[in-house]
């Protein structure tokens, strides 16, 4: 029984936009390292599975780069999604291509985008979470972070009662999950000990099938059909035109009964704002983030990302400001978490 990982790597990044596009999103971010989000993501789980049983879901328009960024993975476990359904179609993919050669094998699922500078805790997290696979085998893990502050961007898991215990890491049943809130809610959250919700997760290959098939029985229907096909590109392009877009919480994670969660012993950050990319960038004297040529007077606190054009500010204070292809972006950095709802309406839907 080995260690399958996957990586998520389907999302367009539109909080960061408009640096982040299309035919280039954030996981291909060169953040620090001088390598991008992606690779260090599959740098830190090599030590733990070999490239063989590692595999990336990813937007068929950027299968190319992605191969380009992971020369070290053999080109079939890229798996191309042909349009994005949210994370339940993504993992069910993947799960379905695992369990033709290793329907017992174990598999660990995290995002492709997310900085985490203390490698040797999150390996540490991940080696726990597949030991304790082999005394609680029904249940589905997820990594859970423990809040810094009280963050209204991210959802929260509340922690219930111990279920395996070690000398750092334990493992806990999870009582419920809890949707992104507002700063209120938020620092009450924390008070009761809740966690950041991370979208990682490990769980044995046939006991998330069994999810899929219990909680969501017209996906697990459609998955057995692709399961039984040859996996032409048509196989999963009809796949992907019948499957709801949903994301695993919804679809599984707050339905199941048998759910557990791991608090984490290592720094984590999403990048899922232009805010926390400026909490990563080395500040300047005055407390700003620069990224590219600029040149700041009596401005302080301030994000900017620039990609050729030098950027000037003048008495600018706590301000975002993104150069990208064919649009720049100036907002407030309390505001942006609003980027992704902007650029909903920008092209022609409302936001959530």
């Amino acid at each position: 029984m080995g260690l399958h990982t996957v990586i998520m790597a389907g999302g367009k990044g539109e909080r960061l936009w408009p640096a982040s596009r299309d035919g280039m999103p954030k996981q291909l971010f060169v953040l620090e390292g001088g390598r991008s989000l992606i690779r260090n993501t599959v740098d830190r789980l090599l030590p733990l599975t070999a490239p063989e049983r590692m595999y990336v879901v990813t937007g068929n328009d950027i299968v190319t780069l992605i191969a380009r960024e992971l020369p070290d993975l053999p080109r079939e476990n890229i798996l191309a999604e042909p349009f994005g359904r949210n994370t339940a179609a993504c993992i069910a993919l993947a799960a379905a291509w695992i369990s033709r050669n290793d329907p017992d094998g174990l598999m660990a699922v995290f995002p492709s985008d997310h900085l985490i500078r203390d490698t040797a805790a999150f390996q540490d997290t991940v080696a726990f979470g597949a030991q304790c696979l082999k005394d609680f085998p029904e249940y589905l893990i997820t990594i859970g972070i423990r809040p810094k502050y009280p963050e209204t961007g991210y959802g929260y898991i509340a922690p219930g009662e111990a279920l395996s215990t070690g000398n750092v890491l334990n493992l806990y049943r999870v009582e419920s999950f809890h949707e992104k809130p507002d700063r209120s809610r938020a620092e009450e959250y924390i008070n009761r000990g809740y966690l950041w919700n991370a979208g990682m997760f490990l769980w044995r290959v046939d006991a998330i099938m069994h999810a899929f098939e219990r909680y969501m029985p017209k996906m697990y229907h459609d998955l057995v059909l692709l399961f039984s096909s040859k996996w032409r590109n048509e196989d999963i392009l009809r796949f992907y035109q019948d499957v709801e877009a949903i994301s695993i919480d919804y679809a599984i994670m707050e339905k199941a009964s048998k759910v557990a969660v791991i608090p984490s012993a290592f720094s984590w950050n999403d990048v899922g704002s232009w805010d926390a990319v400026g909490k990563l960038l080395v500040p300047d004297q005055n407390g700003n983030a620069v990224r590219g040529p600029s040149y700041l007077h009596e401005s302080s606190h301030n994000v900017v990302w620039g990609c050729g054009k030098q950027i000037v500010l003048i008495g600018i204070d706590n301000m975002v400001v993104v150069e990208g292809e064919d649009a720049v972006l100036v907002c407030p950095r309390k505001r942006s978490q609003d980027v992704s709802k902007v650029l909903k309406r920008l092209k022609g839907s409302t936001p959530d």
